[in-house]
């Protein structure tokens, strides 16, 4: 009869085991999709500044163009208020928290770490260099998500 009972509270351990590394995994996860959430933004936010700017500095205007960086920004935003609504109140005021020290135009440690490997993969490129759009063929820039003169997603 000691056996059994030992057996029993053996596997009841072992359960409680497993439920709490499938709780800390899970929470590993949406921290890392949050930060790449966060990454995307930031990065987007970026790129409709910069594609303002050149059209303000070209005295030229494309609504659509900007209307899809935007829509776009608020996908990711939604994204990542569906990714704090799954966490829990703690994890939500932690990462709240971390959000909140870091400057307004920091990127995510991690996200940083991804842009340096991503630029060590890439061959050397000088700034405002421009790829050919799929769609119209004309030249936008190299970082563009959209073609600045047909508006293809790119």
């Amino acid at each position: 009869m000691d056996i059994e009972m030992l057996k029993e509270q053996g596997l009841q351990i072992m359960d409680t085991a497993k439920k709490t590394a499938i709780d800390i995994a899970d929470k590993g996860k949406n921290q890392l999709e949050l930060l790449n959430q966060q990454a995307r933004l930031s990065k987007s936010q970026r790129q409709l500044g910069a594609l303002v700017y050149s059209l303000h500095k070209a005295g030229e205007e494309n609504q659509p163009l900007v209307d899809k960086y935007i829509e776009a920004i608020a996908e990711i935003e939604k994204n990542i208020e569906e990714i704090k609504a799954h966490m829990t109140p703690d994890e939500r005021a932690e990462a709240e928290a971390a959000e909140a020290e870091q400057p307004e135009n920091a990127e995510p440690e991690d996200a940083a770490a991804e842009d340096e490997e991503i630029i060590e993969e890439e061959p050397d490129r000088p700034r405002g260099e421009t790829k050919i759009c799929p769609v119209c063929h004309s030249e936008v820039d190299a970082e563009a998500l959209f073609c600045n003169h047909c508006g293809a997603q790119l």
